[in-house]
């Protein structure tokens, strides 16, 4: 698949309400795996790149994640920052917040979009002693078909997932959202695959195919 095509997909985020209840966008991504299989590497979503210019430290590996232990302390924290940033941010997105339709910051003047959220979440956790190889910058097909930033957290317990839409942390595989590439652990200015490519095409041609049935909708009236 072009990597042209799945960079043009990631990121627009959608804002369905918290606690929306998704439902699966594409297949394969069901079973009970506790970590996600990453390969290769994937085309890193387009503003991504100019964020890690702006901002090097970010995109830098520290500490070390091989020794890293997930402790209920540990947890804790993880549960205490994304409810703090959901409380906290009010949701905008880019183009009402900058004018153009995806840029990838943090969201000092206490708004941001998806991504805004989960950079803001890795920064708190990274300070608070976690190494930047847990905490991963992800992209997913949502609930409503549309591209979504979130966090992934490498625990021993498996990868869970810090979401602005909703507080509860969740794993990977109880989200419903399509899993398409996210950070690497070893190199963070790289991306890896979180599905095998001939998988994502499907999952993007669906997508797609229900963004446009959704604008028709909406274009003569209907809901």
């Amino acid at each position: 698949m072009g990597t042209a095509v799945l960079a043009v997909m990631l990121l627009a985020c959608a804002h369905a309400p918290a606690d929306a209840r998704p439902r699966s966008v594409g297949a394969a991504q069901g079973g009970s795996q506790l970590a996600m299989t990453v390969s290769g590497v994937a085309p890193a979503p387009k503003a991504f790149y100019p964020f890690c210019d702006k901002n090097p430290g970010e995109c830098v590996v520290r500490g070390d994640a091989a020794a890293f232990v997930a402790t209920p302390e540990r947890m804790a924290q993880l549960e205490a920052v994304n409810r703090e940033v959901n409380d906290t941010i009010r949701q905008v997105t880019d183009l009402e917040h900058y004018g153009v339709s995806d840029v990838w910051g943090f969201p000092d003047d206490g708004a941001g979009d998806c991504e805004d959220f989960a950079l803001l979440k890795r920064r708190k956790l990274i300070a608070l002693g976690w190494p930047s190889g847990r905490l991963l910058m992800t992209a997913v097909i949502d609930q409503n078909g549309e591209g979504h930033a979130v966090l992934t957290a490498v625990t021993d317990g498996g990868d869970l997932v810090l979401d602005n839409k909703r507080d509860e942390i969740r794993p990977w595989r109880s989200t419903g959202y399509f899993f398409l590439t996210r950070q690497s652990a070893d190199a963070p200015r790289q991306w890896v695959f979180t599905a095998p490519p001939t998988q994502i095409l499907v999952a993007l041609k669906r997508a797609n195919g229900g963004v446009g049935a959704r604008t028709a909708r909406v274009a003569s009236g209907q809901r």
